[in-house]
C-alpha cells in the first residue's frame, strides 16, 4: 500500500497558496482571513478523505474516522505560518495525516483504531503565544500573557477548557515534520527519528562598565562594558560546546547605554538563549559562566526555563524498524525547534519523523523540500500506523 506524492504535493501546494505573496512568502497567521480560507480547505479534504470533522472553541481542526476501538491513533501538526514564511513547516504533517488515510480508506482498509488528523492553530506563536492549540488541546497550563490576549479573538477560559481531550481516549501520536535544519541533508540522509526537543533555557545578563569620552581615555583605562560582554559571550559558546557539543548557544539580542558613538559604553544587557536534550547540562554551563564572570559588575537572571521533551522509546524503535524493513538510511536526530509534539508528550506517547530541508532553510519563502522526501516520509507515516494497528 502507498500512498499518492502526486496528489500529497498539489494539495501541499495549493494550501501554500492561501495567504502567498509573491516574493515575500505565505503569510497565514492564526485566526486571520487567510488562516481561517486555509482551514477550510484542510477540513474538505478531510471530508473528501471519509472523516468526520469538528473544530474546538480555540480553532483546531480535527477529522477523525472511527474505527472497532474508541482508542485513538492521532496524526497532525499545525497548518499557521510565520509571516513570509514557506509553505511546508506544519501543512506536511497535516496534509500527509490526510493522505495516509484517505489511502487506508481507498485500499477498503478497516481500521482497529480510531484515527484523527489534528490540525493544530497558533502553533508559531506570534499572535497569542507559541503552540497555544495543542496546550489546549492536551490541557497544558496556558502563560498569562496568553490568557490577557485571547479575549481580542472571542474567546476565553471556557475555550480552552472545552478544548481539551482525555488522554486516555488516545493510543498515541505521530507528527511528520520538515527538519527545519541542514543535518539530514548535510549526511545525504532522507529521514530523521527524533529522540527527543530541545529543551530551553534563557538568561539576560548585564555587564556594567565606565561611560567616558572615547576620545581622551585611554585604551589602557578603559572599563568597556561591551567589550567585556563581547569576551563574556565567546566564552559562554565555548563553555557549551566543552560541556555539550550538541547545545546551541545564542545571543540574538543585545543593547548597549548610552549608545552613542563618541562615548565608551558603560552599560550592556545581552539575552543568552541555551538548547539541548540535557537541561543538566545547560545547568553544568550556566554555573560554569557564573564562577567565572559574575561579581558586582556582572549579574544574570534566568527568565526561562522549558524542559526537554523525550519521545516515547517504543514508537522511535517502531519507526526505526519501519525505516530497517523499507530499508530507508536514517538517524536518530534531537529537534532544537519546539513543535505540538511537545505538548502531545505530555499527553500520549508520542514520536515524531523528519525528512530533510534544502539548503536547511525554513519560516522563508525559500522553505522548501523535495516531493520524494515528502513521499517517502508518508510512506514511512502510513507504514507506522499499519504497525500500531497491530498492538
Amino acid at each position: 500500500m502507498r500512498i499518492n506524492g502526486k496528489r500529497l504535493y498539489n494539495h501541499i501546494k495549493t494550501l501554500g497558496g492561501i495567504g502567498y505573496e509573491p516574493e515575500l512568502g505565505t503569510t497565514r497567521m492564526a485566526y486571520s482571513e487567510t488562516f481561517h480560507e486555509g482551514r477550510d480547505y484542510v477540513k474538505h479534504l478531510m471530508e473528501q478523505a471519509g472523516m468526520q470533522t469538528m473544530i474546538d472553541g480555540v480553532g483546531n481542526l480535527t477529522g477523525r474516522i472511527g474505527g472497532k476501538s474508541k482508542q485513538i491513533i492521532s496524526i497532525g501538526s499545525h497548518i499557521d505560518t510565520v509571516p513570509n514564511g514557506g509553505m511546508f513547516d506544519g501543512a506536511l504533517g497535516v496534509l500527509a495525516g490526510i493522505e495516509a488515510i484517505q489511502t487506508l480508506r481507498e485500499n477498503g482498509y478497516q481500521n482497529h483504531y480510531s484515527m484523527e488528523v489534528i490540525a493544530f492553530t497558533e502553533e508559531e506563536g506570534n499572535v497569542i503565544g507559541g503552540t497555544f492549540g495543542s496546550k489546549a488541546f492536551a490541557g497544558v497550563d496556558q502563560e498569562e500573557d496568553v490568557m490577557r490576549k485571547i479575549s481580542f479573538y472571542g474567546m476565553d477560559s471556557r475555550s480552552i477548557q472545552s478544548s481539551k481531550r482525555s488522554s486516555e481516549d488516545y493510543k498515541c501520536y505521530l507528527e511528520l515534520h520538515i527538519e527545519q535544519g541542514g543535518v539530514l541533508e548535510a549526511n545525504q540522509i532522507p529521514i530523521g527519528v527524533v529522540e527527543g526537543i530541545f529543551g530551553i533555557a534563557r538568561y539576560k545578563v548585564t555587564v556594567c562598565g565606565k561611560s567616558n569620552h572615547a576620545g581622551s581615555t585611554p585604551m589602557n583605562l578603559r572599563e568597556d562594558a561591551l567589550v567585556k560582554a563581547s569576551q563574556m559571550i565567546l566564552r559562554m559558546i565555548d563553555i557549551c560546546k566543552e560541556v555539550n557539543s550538541s547545545m546551541t548557544c545564542t545571543v540574538g539580542k543585545l543593547s548597549v547605554e548610552p549608545g552613542v558613538v563618541n562615548v565608551i559604553p558603560g552599560m550592556v544587557e545581552f539575552c543568552v538563549e541555551l538548547r539541548c536534550l540535557d537541561m543538566g547540562d545547560i545547568q553544568k554551563a550556566v554555573d560554569k559562566f557564573m564562577d567565572e564572570f559574575c561579581s558586582d559588575r556582572v549579574s544574570i537572571e534566568r527568565f526561562l526555563w522549558q524542559r526537554e521533551t523525550e519521545m516515547d522509546a517504543q514508537l522511535k524503535n517502531l519507526l526505526g524498524l519501519c525505516c530497517q524493513e523499507q530499508k530507508i538510511p536514517y538517524i536518530e536526530m534531537p529537534s532544537g525547534a519546539g513543535h505540538d509534539s511537545i505538548n502531545m508528550a505530555l499527553f500520549t506517547p508520542t514520536a515524531m519523523l523528519f525528512i530533510p530541508s534544502v539548503d536547511g532553510i525554513s519560516h522563508s519563502i525559500l522553505e522548501k523540500s523535495e516531493p520524494e522526501d515528502m513521499e517517502r516520509g508518508t510512506n514511512l507515516l502510513l507504514e507506522m500506523i499499519l504497525k500500531l494497528e497491530k498492538l
